[in-house]
């Protein structure tokens, strides 16, 4: 029976390198898969056939070269958690990384993530590092990710670093569903009475008012503001709908580091009360991600530029690069750059200083986030409490303005009738 020597790796960067019996060389390969390795290389051990054959043939790569970055992919928040969470869970089972992939592109049904999770599984046996091949993805796996990926596998504890960033990407999506929840109800509220104001000036109103056509007397101020709004609408209702439409496309999704992102996040921090709510979102989602960092041995200056491009608001992004700039520059502590920009409370600045003093900085990191993230919660309250009744009260206010014109012409008529 031939003897083929064979290179395998084993785990992520491990090399065995050894010799076994086999019918072919197939049957070689599925023998070293079994022994829980990914084979790289198998030759066969016969000096003549390998004369015969030459050098070239000398031996059969496995695992083809990978190429380099990879086109965008779309995948759902929910499939990335969902993916998070059990390659945290099967790592931290001992289970070797390259057959938890293995495991995971099996079980997933997300087709494009299946792809993605063999590809990564595939730059592994080339040789590669899971964050080297995350990196692979960045509309996928954010720096932040691959940077605590690295960080744990360079200490030996990737198995922590991955439950800590599920962890991590589960707390991120709850405050955000919490925000989406509460700005739905005044979202579907609006959408409703624009919608029901838009067909009563475009339809309904253009033949109710052909009523006041005819009439003699002088019609009501109310009366002849709606009938001139429903003239307008009528005829030009097709600028209206220009007009949401640009207003979608501004305030719509903006792609980050673009000017007009840049002009409308500067705008939201200077509207009172939502400006606030705003820095705090921020705020807790910034400290969360650096104490995360910070915890895992990423330096002070990267740890900031990373935890800052978790960011959305384009000001705050880069008044925080300013302070990491600071720090390297000119050798401040956080609170010292912090205390330099106007985005960051006393509270916040005071909590760091002493996490400094103490070294606890990690700790007083989580603290704060965990503060902010409750004052989140508790203004989605509030605001959900308030604009509820307001939105109510203005779309009813605008139709009982509606009915009050239309009526006011008939009750003067049964007043000069009397």
């Amino acid at each position: 029976m031939p003897i083929y020597n064979f290179s395998a790796k084993k785990g992520t960067t491990e090399i065995v390198k050894s010799s076994l019996e086999a019918e072919s060389e197939d049957k070689a390969v599925a023998m070293i898969e079994a022994m829980g390795l990914f084979p790289i290389k198998v030759t066969e051990n016969n000096s003549e056939s390998t004369a015969a054959k030459g050098k070239e043939s000398a031996g059969r790569d496995i695992q083809p070269k990978r190429e380099g970055r990879h086109a965008p992919i779309k995948v759902s928040t929910r499939d990335m958690d969902a993916l998070t969470w059990q390659l945290a869970s099967l790592v931290k089972s001992n289970i070797p990384l390259l057959r938890a992939l293995a495991l995971i592109a099996k079980q997933t049904k997300n087709k494009a993530l299946k792809a993605v999770v063999t590809d990564m599984e595939n730059h592994i046996k080339d040789g590669e590092l899971l964050s080297g091949a995350m990196r692979k993805y960045p509309d996928l796996f954010t720096n932040l990710t691959t940077s605590m990926i690295m960080a744990g596998e360079k200490s030996g504890s990737l198995d922590q670093v991955l439950y800590k960033l599920a962890e991590y990407r589960e707390k991120e999506q709850e405050i955000r569903r919490k925000i989406q929840s509460a700005l739905a109800y005044p979202a579907i509220v609006v959408v409703a009475g624009i919608g029901t104001i838009f067909l009563m000036f475009t339809y309904f109103l253009p033949k109710l008012l052909k009523l006041f056509e005819g009439m003699k007397q002088e019609l009501p101020l109310p009366t002849k503001i709606l009938i001139a709004t429903t003239n307008f609408m009528s005829h030009y209702w097709w600028i209206f709908v220009i007009g949401v439409l640009f207003l979608i496309a501004i305030v719509g999704k903006n792609k980050s580091g673009s000017r007009k992102k840049a002009i409308l996040d500067m705008i939201t921090l200077r509207i009172p009360v939502v400006n606030q709510f705003i820095k705090t979102a921020e705020i807790a989602r910034f400290s969360r991600s650096l104490g995360l960092l910070l915890k895992n041995g990423i330096p002070v200056y990267e740890s900031i530029e990373l935890a800052a491009n978790t960011l959305d608001n384009q000001v705050l992004k880069d008044q925080l690069a300013e302070s990491s700039a600071a720090i390297l520059n000119q050798g401040c502590t956080i609170s010292e750059s912090f205390k330099r920009s106007d985005v960051f409370p006393e509270f916040m600045i005071n909590m760091i200083a002493v996490g400094e003093e103490s070294g606890r900085l990690e700790e007083s990191l989580s603290e704060i986030a965990s503060v902010y993230e409750k004052e989140v919660e508790q203004t989605i309250k509030v605001m959900t409490s308030l604009i509820e009744p307001i939105l109510i009260l203005l779309v009813g206010g605008f139709v009982g303005f509606i009915v009050f014109a239309m009526l006011l012409p008939i009750l003067n008529m049964g007043g000069m009738g009397g």
